[in-house]
């Protein structure tokens, strides 16, 4: 269809290139998509957006050209937390033409208010749900919420987040806890949730590893050992990583 506009000299804008990069990230044409993105400012004289850039970096990322993908994030002209900001944006925009958002949509919004950690932002919107939209919280958004405390340093609160749940935390939402436990180094909060993640997961060699990592962070190497002792005795191994791509 894009050669078709080009030969019919039909001018394609900026909501073309968004399509037509999309097919080139889902068939891998890794060069034509360059010379696409290229032809979009030198050609066409238009200004490459958010959009045009994360189809470049999908492409790249479902060619396995990991590196390559990392490269030009790096060389954007704007911060990468922009797409979160640009999913606010959109959210605002839903709500400004009456549009009802949905589950969904609120695990997409409170996903981007955890990686911009907009704390006080993510709690309104969490309290929209049932209070404006009649919507009944779920584990992923509890577990959104509990993300984003953990990215903004804020483990105890999200530690009591997690025992106000009115259900039981499953292994995601104590996961992501254990992970901003280890980022910030918190052994004691890292001790107990431990704890709470081996009770459901008691063969899974995640949480062992995680703890290790904080113990062994904080240079606490005797009791790094015991716990891999402890993994080995109890005949679990750690899981070799793997790419998804």
């Amino acid at each position: 269809m894009y050669e078709k506009m080009r030969a019919k000299a039909l001018q394609p804008n900026e909501i073309t290139f968004v399509s037509v990069l999309s097919a080139c990230a889902y068939a891998k044409l890794v060069d034509f998509s360059f010379k696409l993105f290229e032809a979009m400012s030198h050609e066409f004289g238009l200004v490459a957006k958010m959009e045009h850039y994360g189809c470049v970096v999908d492409l790249l990322g479902r060619a396995g050209l990991l590196q390559e993908a990392y490269n030009f994030i790096k060389k954007m002209p704007f911060d990468i937390w922009l797409v979160y900001l640009h999913a606010l944006t959109l959210y605002e925009k839903m709500r400004a033409k009456g549009l009802q958002p949905n589950e969904i949509t609120f695990v997409a919004v409170l996903s981007a208010c955890a990686h911009a950690k907009l704390v006080d932002f993510s709690f309104k919107l969490f309290e929209a749900m049932s209070h404006e939209f009649g919507l009944v919280a779920k584990m992923e958004h509890y577990g959104c919420v509990v993300d984003l405390l953990g990215r903004a340093g804020l483990l105890q609160e999200a530690y009591d987040f997690i025992k106000k749940m009115p259900f039981e935390a499953d292994a995601t939402v104590l996961g992501a806890l254990m992970g901003a436990c280890r980022l910030h180094g918190a052994i004691e909060l890292g001790n107990e949730v431990s704890q709470l993640l081996l009770e459901s997961q008691l063969n899974h060699s995640g949480c062992y590893v995680q703890l290790s990592s904080i113990y062994a962070g904080a240079q606490r190497w005797d009791h790094a050992a015991a716990l891999r002792k402890a993994m080995l005795d109890a005949g679990i191994h750690k899981v070799p990583a793997h790419s998804l791509i």
